[in-house]
């Protein structure tokens, strides 16, 4: 099918109708917040702390916005995927806020949670791998029953799934793995695994998410989850992270920058649906 490389405004009216974007405005710019705010609190850890909880605070409302937007798209999932996996995966990034909010209540235990820090944030990536799994185990029972129903239907084939719960799962296991040596290069290699499955998931579903979201969105998505493997990889491969100013770049600053791309995407979903939506002249 042609129509992804075709603006969403110069497609028929059936076309549309037939693929309707169904993320609320609501939910695009809770999202495009959440990641804005999350991106500049870590820009800010990397280029210059400011000693207070500013920073951290601002790490902490960025996933909590994400959630937000979760919740608020809740009930058109609900059927599609269930609510204990929506439960699951809003948990990840309620988690994922979990590991910024002591330091946003006292900015001076900085540098005395790590294991708590690691052991949390690699947790949450186990239940994101747990949720995916849960989708997976639903799509096939669909099948299994002859459920094609439009409402209903799971896109991702099984082997986008299961790339992407992979992806999370050894993710997930390589932070709570450095959560008690930093310096093991398995885990360091595993972290560069995790991300790159999941970028292979993403490009995999490309044509339906092209059509759904928008193909500049799209991309915009692969270049964050390619980056995000490569900042893995050069600090899986190099011992720049002995450097003080490198760490900063590989865990503060690279990360921040990839946030915003996420802001970027969710804004330009926003216009796609905006266009996908104009009355046909």
């Amino acid at each position: 099918m042609s129509a992804p490389n075709v603006s969403a405004s110069s497609m028929p009216r059936e076309v549309r109708a037939a693929e309707p974007i169904h993320v609320t405005r609501t939910s695009l710019s809770l999202a495009a917040g959440g990641f804005i705010l999350w991106g500049i609190g870590y820009l800010i850890l990397w280029v210059q702390s400011t000693g207070t909880r500013l920073e951290w605070v601002l790490c902490t409302l960025g996933p909590l916005l994400l959630a937000a937007a979760i919740l608020n798209h809740l009930d058109h999932h609900r059927r599609r995927f269930g609510i204990v996996v929506l439960v699951l995966l809003n948990l990840v990034v309620v988690m994922q806020a979990l590991v910024f909010l002591p330091y946003a209540l006292n900015p001076e235990l900085r540098g005395t949670l790590v294991h708590f820090t690691y052991d949390v944030w690699g947790i949450s990536w186990l239940v994101g791998a747990l949720g995916v799994a849960a989708v997976l185990m639903r799509k096939k029972s669909r099948l299994d029953h002859g459920d094609k129903t439009a409402e209903t239907e799971i896109h991702a084939s099984f082997f986008q799934l299961s790339m992407l719960a992979a992806g999370m799962l050894i993710y997930g296991i390589s932070f709570v793995g450095l959560s008690t040596d930093r310096t093991s290069h398995l885990f360091g290699w595993l972290s560069v695994i995790g991300p790159a499955l999941i970028a292979v998931a993403v490009i995999a579903h490309i044509e339906h998410l092209s059509l759904r979201l928008g193909r500049p969105a799209v991309i915009i998505a692969i270049f964050g989850v390619a980056a995000w493997a490569a900042k893995n990889l050069v600090r899986a491969t190099t011992d720049l992270m002995s450097d003080p100013a490198w760490a900063a770049l590989f865990v503060y600053g690279v990360q921040g920058f990839i946030l915003l791309l996420g802001a970027l995407a969710c804004l330009l979903v926003l216009f796609h649906k905006q266009a996908w939506e104009l009355p046909v002249e």
